[in-house]
């Protein structure tokens, strides 16, 4: 019972501490590409010791073009234009620069979707 209890008690930590890494990821992406329609993420990973975070992102923007690729995130970050890309979505990426002041639909990678 008692493993039981801890592991509802870490996964409950888990789940706050990506949803926290996430919706800063989302201000930091719209601080740094203009013309965000929807975000999509998924597939987050947090390193033990803590410390280094990382979700695959799929950005689609309003001309249509859409990026999808693994990032890493800390929550001091304001912008955020790492992660390995393509030479294509490199471009794509580097035409959107600038910040989307619109909402933005999202979809976290616990499934919740929401208007950020």
């Amino acid at each position: 019972m008692a493993f039981s209890i801890h592991g509802q008690l870490q996964k409950a930590a888990e789940e706050k501490r990506n949803r926290e890494y996430e919706v800063s990821l989302v201000k930091a992406l719209k601080n740094s590409y203009r013309d965000i329609e929807e975000i999509e993420l998924s597939s987050p990973d947090y390193s033990v010791p803590p410390g280094d975070w990382s979700c695959f992102v799929k950005l689609s923007f309003s001309d249509g073009e859409v990026v999808e690729y693994r990032m890493r995130h800390s929550l001091y970050l304001k912008i955020n234009k790492s992660g390995v890309v393509t030479t294509a979505e490199s471009e794509i990426l580097s035409e959107h620069e600038g910040s989307t002041q619109s909402k933005v639909k999202v979809l976290f990678s616990d499934g919740r979707e929401s208007v950020e």
